[in-house]
């Protein structure tokens, strides 16, 4: 028996003994991440509310306010027809795409293994990941990314196999709509239609690939013009991704490192061309080259998209990486300690210090106490902003040159407060604050605000963030004089300021 090629039954497993650990893996993962559904929803997800809260008519233009498709939010609003706005409604589509992720994880690695202990180590790595976790309790598009992600490289590896029909079909729709689900899947495609290419064996299977990459063309086409917008901010995206980004490069290293043991018996076994190995190389390259790609672009300043939720389709793969690396380790006692030490290793650094809060913004707690300071006073008061929103900038156009749609970017602005989380009807003004110089009065306060109101000053950010808004706001308006209270009530990520107006010529008087 030549001891370089898997030694593993030509019999495939039963769909039943699949579904099973499917099932037992997806039940795991959602007690992981049940403790996280009920947290305040932070500022991202408070843009999903905000997107959904009103008519359907209103969810395309308000996405795209964000830079983002519509589809997903279709989904939601949908949804919150159904069951109201509330944490747990906006986050459970986002929680059901996750545990069927990891299902579908294990199931698949159990088909390519033919191995129960391969099966449960991919499985628990995508169970306890803190990414995972961190996405499938998220009011945003990921979860389902994750899930079409791994239809597309299953349906990619049949294509490579088979070459039916029916899977190009599949994968074009696949394709389309994960491009309408996020925009920034469109570089994992290309790379999966690049690794498709290399990998075909016959001038028909490339010319049908071909044709599919045109149909998806022409989907994708519809969208260029919102693209083409998006590209033309993309500044915007490079003042908080770099390529030379700690936490990115943490999260790789440390999202990687469950492979090596299996790497490492992999490239001791592994002498031939096989399609075990073939796999291997789809999979790994739609791990790395997307990364790779994303660096570059980020590098050179071409779009920063080094940023590890624009990369989840990658880092979904990994476990299905490591099923394809044990895979060519026949030698079946090796592989089965290979994985253990994996699942190991990916819980020593992939796994949460704790359950429960993962996001640290709590816009609920501030606003609720906004909302009882605003009940309980007399005077009229404004309300200011500054929601750590890139798009906010706008705000910071002179009235003279202000699009005729500036009611709907002050709105989005204000999607913290007036949405899910939202203040009672008072006497006063709502104000949004830019993104850059945080703090600084906009053309739309100064035309429209009163230098007698009280003002209560909510601020995404930490005391001394905080506190650094307050300051540039006080020194924008020099004309004006308060004195300034700190509440009681404030949160790790989220704080607020009260502000009341003095008398300037009584003071310069005394």
């Amino acid at each position: 028996m030549n001891t370089n090629e898997p030694n593993l039954s030509s019999a495939l497993p039963s769909w039943k003994t699949s579904a099973l650990l499917g099932l037992g893996i997806a039940a795991l993962a959602l007690l992981l991440r049940l403790p996280s559904m009920g947290e305040s929803l932070w500022v991202d997800e408070l843009h999903t509310a905000w997107v959904v809260s009103d008519g359907i008519q209103e969810v395309p233009e308000r996405a795209a306010m964000g830079n983002q498709a519509s589809l997903y939010f279709l989904i939601v609003w949908a949804w919150a027809q159904l069951t109201g706005l509330s944490e747990w409604s906006l986050r459970l589509p986002s929680l059901i795409g996750g545990v069927c992720c990891v299902a579908l994880i294990t199931m698949i690695a159990h088909r390519w293994s033919r191995d129960v202990w391969v099966a449960v180590a991919a499985g628990a790595i995508a169970a306890i990941d803190i990414d995972w976790i961190f996405f499938a309790t998220e009011a945003r598009v990921y979860g389902f990314v994750q899930v079409i992600a791994v239809m597309q490289v299953v349906l990619a590896w049949q294509i490579v196999q088979h070459d039916r029909q029916r899977d190009w079909v599949f994968l074009v729709i696949a394709t389309v709509g994960s491009f309408y689900f996020h925009y920034s899947t469109l570089l994992f495609s290309i790379c999966l239609a690049a690794f498709m290419w290399l990998l075909s064996d016959s001038p028909s299977q490339r010319h049908r690939l071909l044709k599919a990459s045109g149909c998806v063309a022409v989907g994708v086409a519809i969208a260029l013009t919102h693209l083409s917008s998006i590209f033309d901010r993309r500044e915007n995206w490079a003042q908080f991704i770099t390529a030379t980004s700690q936490n990115e490069w943490t999260r790789w290293v440390t999202a990687l490192a469950a492979l090596v043991p299996v790497a490492l018996l992999a490239s001791i076994y592994a002498r031939r061309w096989s399609a075990e190995a073939k796999r291997v190389v789809l999979i790994g390259g739609m791990v790395f080259l997307p990364i790779a790609a994303a660096w570059c672009t980020t590098a050179t300043g071409l779009a920063a998209i080094f940023f590890g939720r624009y990369l989840i389709s990658s880092e979904t793969l990994i476990p299905l990486l490591l099923v394809s690396l044990a895979s060519l380790v026949p030698a079946r006692m090796w592989r089965i300690g290979g994985v253990i030490v994996s699942v190991v290793i990916a819980f020593g650094l992939r796994t949460p210090h704790s359950l429960g809060p993962m996001r640290g913004e709590d816009w609920r707690t501030v606003v609720a106490s906004v909302a009882t300071d605003l009940e309980n006073s007399t005077e009229s008061t404004d309300v200011l902003i500054a929601s750590g929103l890139i798009e906010s900038d706008v705000l910071r156009l002179p009235s003279k040159r202000q699009p005729p749609f500036m009611e709907k970017w002050e709105s989005y602005s204000l999607l913290p407060i007036e949405s899910i989380y939202s203040l009672p009807e008072h006497a006063g003004q709502h104000f949004g604050l830019t993104y850059t110089r945080p703090g600084e009065a906009t053309p739309q306060y100064l035309h429209r605000s009163a230098p007698d109101r009280p003002i209560v000053l909510i601020v995404r950010g930490t005391r001394e963030t905080a506190d650094q808004v307050v300051k540039n706001f006080l020194n924008s308006v020099p004309d004006r004089k308060y004195e300034v209270t700190i509440p009681e009530t404030q949160a790790a990520r989220v704080q607020w300021r009260v502000l009341l107006p003095q008398d300037v010529n009584a003071d310069e008087g005394n």
